[in-house]
């Protein structure tokens, strides 16, 4: 009888992982940053939640915080294989190691059919209207540039615009390559702050 019970809650604990493990890997992710290119937004050894595109279809605006795959390492979405990775890497927040961790984070600032202008003192202009990001450097000496961004892609920048890889240098990024919606730094626990206000 005890036997049978053990195996019982043995099988319970295991399903209640998987549901678990699926839930973090098919609907939510937890991105570590690599990368002080959000700085100060976001900074190196965070962990923030995002809620993933391909089960809740968020609209995503300039503002937002998203992850993404750069256009030229396209996003293929396999659940299985996240599932198997995020077994694999079982709740372990020092997950950097993850493949899951090849995408990008940066804020999107413009989106289909929209005109940005950057101008050399590090202001951004989108359809002729200035686009500010409080709290951080716009950087400054750029090339002044104009960019057309197409249907169904965005624009995106880092919020410390002198060390980012951005829509600048990897052009704009289609949808099909977006993870999805960054919503909260959780790790850090001093750091807890909604992303999407």
């Amino acid at each position: 009888l005890n036997i049978k019970k053990f195996f019982k809650t043995l099988t319970t604990i295991f399903l209640a992982i998987c549901a678990a493990t699926f839930v973090r890997t098919a609907v939510v992710q937890l991105y570590y940053i690599p990368s002080s290119s959000m700085e100060p937004t976001l900074n190196i050894n965070d962990r923030v939640l995002v809620v993933k595109n391909h089960i809740i279809n968020s609209e995503i605006k300039p503002g937002d915080i998203v992850v993404f795959y750069s256009p030229d390492n396209p996003y293929i979405q396999n659940i299985g294989a996240e599932f198997i990775e995020g077994i694999k890497i079982l709740w372990n927040f020092n997950s950097e190691e993850s493949y899951l961790n090849a995408a990008i984070i940066k804020r999107v600032i413009g989106t289909g059919g929209d005109e940005i202008l950057i101008k050399e003192n590090g202001q951004v202009f989108v359809n002729a209207e200035e686009f500010i990001v409080l709290n951080i450097d716009e950087g400054r000496n750029f090339q002044e540039q104009i960019y057309n961004v197409p249907v169904g892609e965005y624009f995106v920048l880092g919020d410390n615009r002198d060390n980012s890889q951005d829509s600048r240098f990897i052009g704009t990024i289609p949808k099909k390559n977006l993870v999805g919606k960054a919503l909260f730094i959780v790790y850090p626990f001093d750091r807890f702050k909604n992303l999407d206000d």
